[in-house]
C-alpha cells in the first residue's frame, strides 16, 4: 500500500535538508506543497523534479479526502511546507488524522523545525517545555495571555514580525517585566540572532526598533507554584495518604513538611497539580514519588481511590476539586523517605501523634481515619 511522508524543510539555510529527505521527494509519486512557488527553489536547488500540488490551510478542508482516495490507490505522496515540520503551526495535520482514520501509513521524517533550536539556545530550562505556537490573534487571545502567567514550565510561541512589538508589551504586563525571556529571529539564516533579557527590555527594544524576519520567543516558566496564586481556572490535584503498619508500632501516616511560601513549614499529605494528560491515579503516584521518594509498585502496591474534595479553605472561589488515594504498607521498620520537589522534609508520624495539617487536610484525615481506619488497624 502507499504512504504519506511528512518531510521537514529547512527554516532558513538550505543545507540543512537531510539526504533522506531529497530521496523521499525524488522517489514520490506527488509532493504536497504549502507553496508551489516557495518549494520550488528547495526543489530546483536539490535537482527534484516530482510533481508539485497546493496543499494549504485554505483548501486542506477541501481536497483532504480525495487526497486520501488517491493514497487508497497506491500513489505514495509527500508534504512539505513552506519551511520546518508539517502539521507543527503550519498545515499537515487533517490529512494526517485522515489517513490514520482510513488506515494509510504516515510516516514523519526527522529534521528541521524551528522552536527546538531557539528553545535549546535560550537557556531556558528545556528538560520540560511547553509548545504554544501562535497565540490568537482577536478572540482568545486575552485568556490563552492569562493561562500564561501560571505556566511553571519554559513556553515557546511563534511570532510574526509585524506583531512581536504588541505580543511582547501585553506579556510583559501579564506575566510581569522581569520574566527571563529569548527572541530568536531568522534562525539558521545569514543574519540569525537571539536576543536574551527580560520580558521588559526586550519589549522596550521592539518599541522602538523594526522588526524583521520571523521570530520564536522563549518565555522563563513561574518561579512559583501555582497554588501560591488565586487560581486563574478550574484545578485538579491529588493527595496521597501512605500508611505503613509495623508489627508492633501500629499505624503510621507519612506526611511532608512543604518549602515553598505561603506554605512553608507547613505539614501536608503528599500530592499537588494533574499535569497535561495524566490521570488523577498517575499523578497521585508521581507526587508521592517526587516528594517523598516512595514507590508503590517497588512494594507491590496499587493506589486506592478513597475521595474527591472541593473546599473554599483551600480555594475561595471552590474551583479546585481534590482526589485523595490511600494506600497500606506491611513492614517490619518504616522505609526512609526522601524529601524532594516542593517538601523540605518527608517523615512518619505515628497516627495518635501527628502535627497540625495544612489546607484541607486536618479535614480529610479526620474523616479518613473515621471511615477507614476501623478496617485498618
Amino acid at each position: 500500500m502507499s504512504k504519506l511522508f511528512i518531510v521537514p524543510t529547512p527554516v532558513g539555510n538550505l543545507g540543512d535538508f537531510t539526504y533522506r529527505a531529497k530521496e523521499v521527494l525524488e522517489e514520490a509519486g506527488l509532493i504536497l506543497a504549502e507553496d508551489t512557488r516557495t518549494s520550488a527553489k528547495l526543489l530546483q536547488h536539490y535537482r527534484i523534479f516530482t510533481p508539485c500540488r497546493a496543499y494549504h490551510q485554505f483548501n486542506e478542508h477541501k481536497v483532504c479526502q480525495s487526497i486520501v482516495k488517491e493514497l487508497q490507490q497506491g500513489v505514495t505522496m509527500a508534504l512539505i511546507t513552506d519551511a520546518g515540520t508539517p502539521a507543527i503551526s503550519d498545515p499537515g495535520f487533517l490529512l494526517v488524522r485522515a489517513c490514520v482514520e482510513n488506515g494509510i501509513e504516515v510516516e514523519c521524517l526527522p529534521g528541521a523545525t524551528a522552536f527546538v533550536p531557539a528553545l535549546v539556545q535560550s537557556g531556558l530550562p528545556c528538560e520540560r517545555f511547553a509548545f504554544e505556537g501562535f497565540l490568537p490573534h482577536q478572540k482568545g487571545r486575552n485568556a490563552r495571555i492569562e493561562q500564561l502567567k501560571y505556566q511553571e514550565r519554559t513556553f515557546v510561541l511563534y511570532e510574526s514580525p509585524h506583531r512581536i512589538a504588541k505580543t511582547l508589551q501585553q506579556l510583559a504586563q501579564a506575566l510581569g517585566a522581569e520574566r527571563k525571556a529569548c527572541l530568536c529571529r531568522e534562525i539558521s539564516k545569514v543574519f540569525a540572532e537571539s536576543h536574551r533579557g527580560t520580558l521588559g527590555e526586550l519589549s522596550e527594544f521592539y518599541q522602538q526598533h523594526e522588526a524583521k524576519g520571523e521570530m520564536v520567543l522563549v518565555v522563563e516558566g513561574a518561579s512559583r507554584p501555582a497554588y501560591s496564586y488565586l487560581y486563574p481556572r478550574p484545578a485538579l490535584t491529588a493527595d496521597f495518604i501512605l500508611l505503613a503498619r509495623l508489627p508492633e508500632a501500629g499505624l503510621h501516616l507519612l506526611l511532608v513538611e512543604r518549602k515553598q511560601e505561603p506554605f512553608a513549614r507547613c505539614h501536608a499529605f503528599p500530592g499537588g497539580f494533574l499535569e497535561e494528560e495524566e490521570t488523577l491515579e498517575w499523578c497521585a503516584q508521581r507526587e508521592l514519588r517526587e516528594e517523598t521518594g516512595f514507590r508503590l509498585k517497588d512494594w507491590g502496591l496499587a493506589p486506592k481511590a478513597f475521595r474527591s474534595y472541593s473546599d473554599p479553605g483551600r480555594d475561595p472561589r471552590a474551583r479546585t476539586v481534590t482526589m485523595v488515594y490511600y494506600a497500606l504498607l506491611e513492614c517490619d521498620c518504616l522505609p526512609q523517605p526522601q524529601a524532594g520537589d516542593d517538601a523540605a522534609v518527608a517523615r512518619w508520624f505515628p497516627i495518635g501523634q501527628l502535627p497540625p495539617l495544612a489546607f484541607d487536610h486536618e479535614r480529610i484525615w479526620r474523616e479518613f481515619a473515621q471511615e477507614m481506619l476501623p478496617d485498618l488497624l
